[in-house]
């Protein structure tokens, strides 16, 4: 007897590559999804402060945000402790808006397990009575000082230009440190 291709094709290999694209396609979107995920809720609870792009750029498949305070937020990445999965707190983010003179001009603060970035109005007059803004980027958790200057500095800037953006207060920042 003589098999039949087109038989077996329709019969086997037809449902075979339908299960396999399924199976991909599942495993590509629960990738995106989380990612995805991800990137809404740091857009929602740090309310427009961290860039959320620049936060899953460090290739991390999952990120969660959860806002502390009004103009402050923590970010979790997905980490393993004896063989579970769980949420370690990475960096937090907080700004603090000041209408007091600040000395100095716009600069950044450092040490060893934060950086502040501090934005200083050129006109307080039109951003109604604000003087400046401490950006702070703090490493967090276990290993908090191996976070780097750069990834510190980066959100830190971010977050003070998009705050002084929100007051209405026009600023200038120098290039985030990167060592």
């Amino acid at each position: 007897m003589e098999k039949s291709w087109g038989r077996w094709l329709l019969g086997v290999g037809i449902p075979v590559s339908v299960a396999a694209a399924g199976v991909g396609g599942w495993l590509l979107y629960d990738n995106t999804g989380d990612r995805a995920r991800s990137r809404a809720e740091i857009i929602e609870n740090c309310r427009g402060l961290v860039d959320p792009d620049a936060v899953m750029g460090f290739g991390m498949p999952r990120v969660e945000a959860g806002a502390t305070a009004e103009n402050a937020c923590i970010l979790r990445r997905a980490g393993t402790f004896e063989g579970q999965e769980q949420m370690d707190d990475w960096v937090s983010v907080t700004v603090v808006v000041s209408k007091d003179a600040e000395p100095g001009g716009s600069r950044f603060d450092h040490d060893a397990f934060s950086v502040t970035a501090v934005a200083r109005c050129a006109d307080p007059a039109g951003s109604g009575g604000v003087t400046a803004l401490r950006a702070t980027a703090a490493g967090e958790g276990d290993g908090r000082g191996g976070r780097g200057l750069a990834l510190l500095s980066g959100l830190a800037r971010e977050a003070a230009l998009r705050a002084a953006a929100k007051a209405g207060c026009e600023t200038t920042l120098p290039a985030a440190p990167k060592a």
